[in-house]
């Protein structure tokens, strides 16, 4: 960058440009080409050594209402109507359907109503520019059995890849979302600064947001952002304090990346923000003694394999629909028993017959189930029932430092018992009168195809004798979902209400507009990638500053 690039802002400063940009997932990625193609010079500073964040970890989805496959299809998806089932979904109790913001305040029903009307316009926009290459997936809405969902299918969109470009054997398609992203980067000049880490906002006297003290390797850098600075450095799952202080319930870590450890709650309440949705979480369960190893896992148990199957407490009983979503199953482990005084779902032991690890069905939701002669440490297997139940308790004082010390109720191996007769009987005639497993639209469409005899492929009877085999399931989350409220200009708001002058953002570093829900596959990311088109386009609205003083110069 020539010296005329920091023209009167002063030799202090290491570079200015227009925007900068903090985070390299697809919310910042979002705002950093959408910025761009309205003709702003833009830098995207990322803490890794490489962009992606949690976004090329996972799957790759983006859930957007209205979108163009499904206008193209003939799809009716209004307005009115998604509102109505985000809302309810998002904030149950306060839901009200006669009332004009279906029982919601006035700026919550903003930001769903913001991601509704931006969310397909932002995919049309960088579709044409050559940004994405998407397509349709036909997964159902997670919530799509409610009266209120009137387009249950198609909101789901994923990336294809594009000519020239290979994929590789285990590049997830999130991965290759960033991959597009980032080359949207290139062809736009966007710079991509990697092992870049903020450490302060840097204030003009009136208070404004101007630039940014960035520590890169073991030197200080100065960035000034003529226009504003995008903030989008994911949640605060993998800070084990904020975790702690601000969660519903103990989580022992999740699938986000490593960075996601709430550098924007503390930048951003430094600066007078307000927090908002703090308690909630993108939840899941995760594997604990691979959890105890590394909090930021590699993969979530997101829908549990097989039908010989059943996920019981410390008591032997079943407390779930096993065959729900992962951020409704998360939340189970949250459950507190009043009269024990007790989280008794804390852990819970996923229980498995022989049959599941044999079975030659291919699925991509079969991890954390081994291969056939897969020997994975992880995995608990004995011969009968009474000794399943004392492995666990051995590996449970095994690892008891990591679980608070939770151990099997002396009843477990008699409610165990009297759980699997039941689950056995239930499973033969294909109904699960407890729970309703398998009973629901996205249920049924990541099920497996029945076993030949079978009523479902949700559900069939363990094997009358061993081995039988157990993985301990814990709480976790694929990253928060609370930070700092933004308004639906993406703008960052003061504890007074008033926007905090020049700084935006979005993704999973905000309080998210999807409140408790998860609407759908790839709602964490189409709420970051709209927000983040949302924030590059508002943040070039801004003057450009020609020159600054800082405050307390």
């Amino acid at each position: 960058m020539s010296n005329m690039d920091n023209a009167g802002w002063g030799t202090e400063w290491t570079r200015v440009v227009d925007v900068v940009v903090v985070g390299g997932g697809v919310a910042g990625l979002t705002a950093a080409v959408t910025a761009a193609l309205r003709g702003a010079s833009v830098l995207v500073l990322e803490r890794g050594p490489l962009p992606g964040g949690t976004t090329a970890k996972s799957g790759g989805v983006a859930w957007i209402p209205n979108n163009k496959f499904m206008r193209a299809r003939g799809l009716v998806d209004k307005r009115e109507d998604a509102l109505r089932y985000m809302a309810k979904s998002a904030y149950p109790t306060l839901y009200n359907a006669a009332h004009p913001t279906f029982g919601l305040p006035e700026d919550k029903y903003r930001l769903i109503a913001a991601f509704y009307d931006n969310g397909h316009v932002a995919i049309d926009e960088l579709t044409v520019a050559g940004i994405l290459a998407l397509k349709e997936i036909f997964y159902p809405d997670y919530y799509a059995d409610m009266p209120e969902d009137t387009a249950p299918e198609g909101r789901a969109l994923v990336p294809e890849t594009w000519e020239g470009f290979r994929r590789g054997i285990d590049k997830l398609e999130g991965q290759i979302l960033i991959d597009q992203l980032i080359a949207g980067c290139g062809k736009l000049g966007v710079d991509v600064q990697c092992s870049s880490r903020v450490l302060n906002p840097l204030k003009d006297e009136s208070g404004e947001v101007v630039g940014l003290e960035v520590r890169v390797g073991h030197r200080a850098e100065y960035i000034g952002a003529r226009q504003g600075v995008v903030f989008a450095t994911g949640g605060f799952l993998h800070n084990p304090r904020m975790a702690l202080e601000y969660l519903r319930g103990p989580v022992m870590g999740g699938a986000a990346a490593e960075g996601s450890t709430g550098d924007f709650v503390d930048i951003g309440t430094g600066l007078g923000a307000t927090l908002g949705n703090m308690t909630h979480a993108w939840w899941s369960q995760l594997v604990v003694e691979l959890a105890i190893r590394n909090r930021s896992t590699l993969r979530d148990v997101y829908s549990p394999y097989g039908d010989s199957m059943m996920m019981v407490n410390r008591y032997g009983r079943r407390a779930m629909n096993e065959k729900a979503t992962y951020n409704e199953r998360g939340q189970v482990h949250y459950h507190w028993d009043a009269g024990r005084r007790e989280y008794p779902n804390y852990l819970m032991f996923w229980l498995f017959d022989d049959a599941l690890i044999h079975n030659p069905q291919a699925s991509r939701f079969r991890f954390p189930i081994p291969q056939p002669g897969e020997n994975l440490d992880y995995v608990i297997t004995a011969r009968t029932l009474s000794a399943l139940g004392r492995a666990i308790r051995e590996r449970l004082e095994k690892i008891a430092p990591h679980t608070g010390g939770v151990t099997l109720a002396p009843e477990f191996e008699a409610n165990l018992e009297a759980t699997l007769a039941r689950f056995n009987a239930m499973a033969a005639e294909g109904k699960d009168l407890d729970f309703a497993r398998g009973e629901t639209p996205i249920e049924k469409a990541w099920a497996q195809a029945p076993r030949e005899g079978a009523v479902t492929g949700a559900m069939y009877p363990f094997a009358r004798s061993g081995p039988y085999h157990c993985i301990i399931l814990g709480p976790a989350a694929l990253d928060t979902k609370g930070g700092p409220v933004t308004d639906e200009c993406a703008r960052v708001l003061h504890i007074s209400g008033a926007p905090i002058p020049g700084i935006f953002a979005a993704g999973n570093c905000v309080a998210s507009p999807a409140g408790q829900a998860y609407w759908g596959a790839g709602g964490t990311i189409g709420v970051a990638l709209t927000y983040g088109f949302i924030a590059g386009g508002e943040v070039v609205k801004r003057e450009r500053r020609q020159g600054v003083v800082l405050a307390g110069q």
